[in-house]
């Protein structure tokens, strides 16, 4: 496969490693002469039902899917050392896809691309071949668009990016910060509103099937009752939030059940004695306590 028939499959760009190293470095990765950008599409459409992840976790895990791709792609190229590296990898992947042309950083932090806004997945392989021809930076930005700042529930994107405060971040750690977990409806992982109020996702795209929606990626209270820590890793080993474990995603679904009004206090106290010794979650289902107490 050429690299014209790649780019007209893919969404791909390729940069000079060189050109990347004057903003981040590449310890131990001096051998590398190019990064090769792909930026994979995945469903915009919002599901019906509670509870759901946020769009990017309704498939299969995008980690183990574009790293499949891009070997492949690899392969086809014959590019002899190489390194397929997906999300967890010592390069700043959205400032790689901007130099490759892909796409521009949105006030959100997110990569926004011509094509499929910023619902993307970004994969790279880094290799030590040196192409004839590499692609520029794209002249495109938000502008005087602060949409999705304003939309922010938390501000986390008030003045730059706050991760901290984040709703997707919440829902993937366990922060103490439980006042803000209030703000949780119908989402028990990540967070979409700022690519809900984005202009450049307005519009249905294409987008890979592995990454459709599924429905085994609605959750309910019922549903994680009837597991524990062990079947909670082994039945959803191929979704992207699989890795948050059994107690925060516990947590969060107990939360959105606060804040739809459909738990009592005795079912967050069987849980909170049920691991008891676990002190963030028995001090955040005692500050859920006292929510529905202070609220009744």
């Amino acid at each position: 496969m050429t690299e014209k028939a790649l780019k007209e499959k893919y969404r791909m760009g390729i940069v000079a490693a060189d050109s990347y190293r004057r903003y981040r470095p590449t310890a131990g990765y001096d051998w590398i002469k190019s990064i090769i950008v792909f930026a994979f599409p995945y469903q915009q459409q919002k599901a019906e039902g509670k509870y759901l992840p946020a769009r990017f976790a309704y498939g299969g895990d995008y980690h183990r899917v574009v790293a499949d791709i891009l070997q492949d792609i690899a392969y086809k190229l014959k590019l002899y050392r190489h390194e397929v590296l997906v999300d967890r990898s010592f390069l700043d992947e959205k400032l790689a896809a901007y130099l490759a042309g892909l796409g521009f950083i949105g006030k959100n932090t997110l990569l926004i691309t011509p094509e499929f806004g910023s619902y993307v997945f970004l994969g790279t392989i880094v290799t030590d071949y040196l192409f004839s021809k590499y692609d520029q930076p794209l002249s495109l930005s938000c502008a005087e668009c602060n949409l999705c700042v304003n939309k922010c529930p938390t501000a986390a994107l008030d003045d730059g990016f706050n991760r901290k405060i984040c709703l997707s971040y919440l829902t993937q750690t366990a922060s103490e910060d439980f006042s803000r977990y209030d703000l949780l409806k119908d989402t028990y992982y990540g967070c979409d509103i700022c690519q809900e109020v984005c202009p450049h996702n307005r519009h249905p795209k294409r987008y890979l099937p592995e990454f459709s929606f599924s429905c085994d990626v609605l959750l309910t209270l019922n549903d994680l009752e009837n597991l524990n820590k062990e079947k909670y890793l082994e039945k959803y080993r191929d979704k992207n939030f699989s890795w948050i474990g059994y107690l925060k995603m516990l947590r969060n679904i107990i939360v959105l059940e606060v804040n739809n009004n459909n738990i009592n206090c005795e079912k967050i106290e069987y849980f909170q004695k049920l691991y008891r010794d676990v002190p963030w979650f028995c001090r955040h289902m005692e500050y859920l306590k006292g929510k529905i107490k202070n609220e009744s």
